[in-house]
């Protein structure tokens, strides 16, 4: 039921206009498959809300953006303080573009949100 009103609102979002692209998990290891499931994030103007509706308080999540019009665009948000069961937080979004020694900070309103491609980088379980 959860996956269906979930692909519902992304292909509402998607029609809209102005809605980011949320990447399904595709990751086969089953421990971390557990680790996320149950776990939300929506973005808008540079913050990530992440809710955790799933089995396990975590330690370390990220979410990363790249963007469909620019290709060496970088963003990522950290939660490294841990988030238990049931509860939310919200972060900000660090962009980068370019490659290298001129890879550089990109304010927010530089940046194309529509194209915006997200996906959970990185889920871990807490030490409890």
């Amino acid at each position: 039921m959860k996956k269906i009103l979930l692909a519902s609102l992304l292909s509402i979002a998607g029609i809209s206009g102005y809605a980011q692209t949320y990447q399904p998990v595709t990751s086969k290891n089953k421990t971390y498959l557990a680790t996320v499931k149950g776990l939300s994030y929506t973005y808008k103007d540079g913050i990530v809300t992440l809710k955790n509706n799933g089995n396990y308080n975590l330690g370390t999540v990220s979410i990363i953006a790249s963007s469909k019009a620019d290709s060496t665009l970088f963003g990522i948000v950290l939660f490294e303080d841990g988030l238990e069961k049931g509860k939310t937080v919200k972060g900000a979004v660090y962009f980068t573009a370019g490659l290298g020694k001129d890879s550089r900070e990109i304010p927010l309103k530089e940046i194309d949100q529509k194209n915006l491609i997200l996906s959970f980088d990185k889920a871990t379980r807490a030490q409890h």
